[in-house]
């Protein structure tokens, strides 16, 4: 059974997203608010914590707190996932992983950036589908370089994908679909978008969604619980369907 624990104010938009998703699985119980203390709320394994109106710079700084406890010191990785729907229903959804938690990722964060993302892949489509992954840069001054970063970490881990399902390439080619599908040479467009920054993350982001015809269902990955960081613009219906999304198994 799931409970979803909010924080920040959750106003009747929140409130009517949570009913209409309890409405739709009955494994959701009920939520509460999180009170904003020192001592560790009441948290097991099937609780959801959710972002409702409260800036997202203080949702993120409760929610590393919580894991640094669940963890136990441990170190842990947490990253950013936003999975695009198209409305028009023409294209497959993907996911965008922008480094919202960690700005300027090292190539060892970048590792765990991109599992996380192929985990919530796998958990939201297809299991046994090795997704097609595009390293995205903004390049250099003139736009004509790839970030070394990526450059680096593709050449030390392309050999550990599949053949012709990790690509390396720059923001102008990335965003348009059709451009997309005849660089490259299976002809398909990218399940995960990786970035190295956040800066280049929220161009995408931000462009995709205000003049794109994508909604976004966002989650946070490699915590303890299921972490979803809603946009403070999100509808009701996206956010009913945040929720649905993170209570899937």
């Amino acid at each position: 059974m799931k409970k979803i624990l909010c924080f920040g104010d959750v106003s009747d938009k929140y409130k009517n997203a949570i009913e209409n998703a309890m409405h739709e699985n009955t494994d959701i119980i009920g939520w509460e608010r999180f009170s904003d203390s020192n001592e560790m709320p009441n948290i097991d394994g099937d609780t959801i914590l959710m972002k409702c109106d409260i800036h997202s710079d203080d949702f993120l700084r409760q929610i590393i707190a919580i894991n640094k406890k669940l963890n136990n010191g441990e170190k842990f990785f947490l990253t950013h996932c936003g999975i695009f729907f198209d409305k028009s229903g023409k294209h497959n959804p993907f996911i965008l992983t922008d480094a919202a938690c960690i700005p300027t990722p090292d190539e060892n964060q970048l590792t765990h950036i991109i599992q996380n993302a192929v985990s919530l892949y796998h958990k939201s489509f297809d299991k046994g589908h090795a997704p097609f992954i595009s390293l995205i840069s903004a390049g250099g001054d003139t736009n004509t370089k790839i970030s070394p970063l990526l450059h680096s970490w593709y050449a030390t881990h392309v050999n550990e994908f599949p053949e012709n399902t990790l690509r390396i390439e720059q923001l102008d080619v990335a965003l348009d679909l059709n451009v997309r599908n005849e660089k490259h040479l299976t002809g398909k467009s990218a399940d995960i978008i990786v970035v190295d920054n956040i800066n280049t993350g929220n161009a995408i982001f931000k462009s995709v969604t205000v003049l794109g015809t994508w909604i976004a269902a966002c989650f946070i990955m490699g915590a303890k619980n299921s972490v979803i960081l809603n946009s403070r613009s999100a509808t009701e219906t996206a956010l009913t369907k945040n929720i649905l999304l993170a209570c899937e198994d």
